[in-house]
């Protein structure tokens, strides 16, 4: 899918037109500029990219085809995680590897995962 593929999906969803003034505007372009993307396939300077993403709330890397999400990664973290990056961060680099694997271990196990405890809980009672 090219930006402008990506961009006009994300407007039409939102209820915008895509090469409208007023969007040209959130964009910091004339809507003319618009139409060549549509047209051309060509990706816009990164301004404009920032603007579509800004005025969508969606992710600049979706509307560029890096990342299949719309949203912006939630980057926020629990208590427990922010302990977990503390306690990774105090480690050498064998402990670092060895904490790893055994979060990768625990991530291989269907027990452990959020969607299957809740169904596993659900059998149970």
């Amino acid at each position: 899918m090219t930006f402008y593929e990506r961009y006009e999906k994300c407007c039409n969803e939102a209820g915008i037109q895509p090469a409208s003034r007023m969007a040209a505007e959130k964009l910091g372009c004339a809507s003319s500029n618009i139409t060549a993307f549509a047209r051309s396939g060509k990706t816009p300077r990164g301004e404009i990219v920032a603007g579509a993403a800004k005025m969508l709330n969606v992710s600049a890397d979706y509307l560029l085809g890096i990342i299949d999400t719309p949203k912006p990664i939630d980057y926020t973290t629990t208590e427990e995680e922010a302990e977990m990056i503390n306690i990774l961060r105090e480690l050498n680099e064998e402990g670092v590897e060895t904490a790893l694997g055994v979060i990768r271990g625990l991530g291989m196990q269907n027990i452990y995962k959020k969607s299957n405890k809740a169904e596993l809980d659900q059998k149970k009672a």
